[in-house]
């Protein structure tokens, strides 16, 4: 048995090589869970009169028209998480649970507070909101160096560029959205992203050049989403929650305990705080590692763009005495690697 913290995916992780996703493990004797959770959801969004998660997962090749925008990608990668939560051998122990951004949503059903349906109604339901109506844009740029060491130079850099487009005026507003590792992500209006993109410094680290915006994606997690919070507070007053079975960590580091949570105060976090509000999704890792001390952080999939950012938390931490991106990369190596990502087969069969 296996002690374990399960991360979940935010948007932008169900990519070209994530197609037929819900069909991975189609030999393994749990893979009639996988199927159900699929029909489940190929049910809610056919009531809808909407795409099925299987027409979306099962498509011919990928089109970034119809998997990147927010009413498809939510419920999909939602569906996929799901799915490859329900792999994990019930022997382990999942000593908590914890997401970024969208994957807050994935994370509750993961700790019980919401079960399947019911995430399926939330992340449907703000993944929707985004149909014809994204506010302002995301920007993504490391403050980490190539070894992902922390860069204090380039966190200055992107704190002078913020303030210099604020400075522009109020229709220019930039600001905090995410601290995702050695990444921040930054949003704002159209008119901010737009300066931002030009006032912050051009690096390259590996083939990613930043910064870069998201495609498609919102100004969430700050004011710019306040309308949307607001209507997500009243569309989805009707939520059914339990009491998380799992601790779960939010984007502040605070968790959520097993019969220690009042369900008013978590729905206000979720459809308020955390929309609003910037989401430090490193925090919550950090709190992870310090209070369970797993012996595996477990990525669930679709795909596996998080596993830099986790790991620049792990050196931050220097969890195991991992400290550097060269110790990262050989602990990974070892039979019983630190982080399993579900994406890769021959990690997830240790858990599975």
């Amino acid at each position: 048995m296996a002690r374990l913290v399960v991360i979940a995916p935010g948007r932008g992780s169900y990519n070209r090589t994530e197609l037929s996703y819900l069909k991975r493990f189609a030999d393994h004797p749990r893979a009639a869970a996988r199927a159900e959770l699929a029909a489940q959801a190929d049910g809610f969004r056919a009531k809808l009169g909407r795409s099925t998660i299987s027409e979306l997962d099962g498509a011919t090749s990928y089109s970034p028209r119809t998997h990147l925008p927010g009413e498809n990608a939510s419920a999909l990668i939602y569906t996929c998480a799901a799915a490859d939560l329900a792999m994990i051998d019930p022997s382990h122990q999942i000593a908590a649970t914890l997401g970024n951004s969208m994957g807050w949503y994935i994370a509750l059903h993961a700790g019980g507070a919401l079960s399947f349906e019911q995430g399926f109604k939330l992340i449907e339901t703000m993944g929707y909101f985004q149909k014809g109506n994204v506010l302002g844009g995301q920007v993504i740029y490391p403050v980490v160096d190539e070894t992902w060491q922390a860069d204090a130079d380039r966190e200055a850099a992107v704190m002078a560029a913020i303030e210099e487009v604020c400075a522009l005026g109020e229709d220019h507003w930039v600001g905090l959205s995410i601290r995702l590792g050695g990444l921040l992500v930054l949003a704002g209006t159209d008119l901010g992203v737009k300066a931002l993109l030009g006032a912050l410094p051009k690096v390259k680290m590996g083939p990613n050049e930043y910064p870069f915006q998201l495609a498609r994606h919102s100004a969430f997690h700050t004011h710019i989403m306040r309308d949307t919070s607001s209507r997500a507070l009243y569309q989805l007053n009707g939520l059914t929650w339990g009491q998380p079975k799992i601790p779960t960590i939010d984007g502040r580091g605070y968790i959520w305990r097993p019969q220690r949570t009042d369900f008013g105060d978590l729905q206000d976090y979720t459809l308020g705080h955390q929309v609003v509000e910037p989401y430090d999704f490193s925090a919550s890792l950090r709190v992870a590692l310090r209070e369970y001390n797993p012996d595996h952080l477990v990525l669930l999939g679709p795909g596996e763009t998080m596993g830099g950012a986790i790991a620049q938390v792990i050196i931050a931490e220097g969890w195991r005495g991992i400290d550097s991106k060269s110790a990262f990369i050989a602990a990974q190596k070892d039979k019983a690697p630190p982080l399993i990502s579900m994406n890769r087969k021959e990690q997830a069969q240790l858990i599975i």
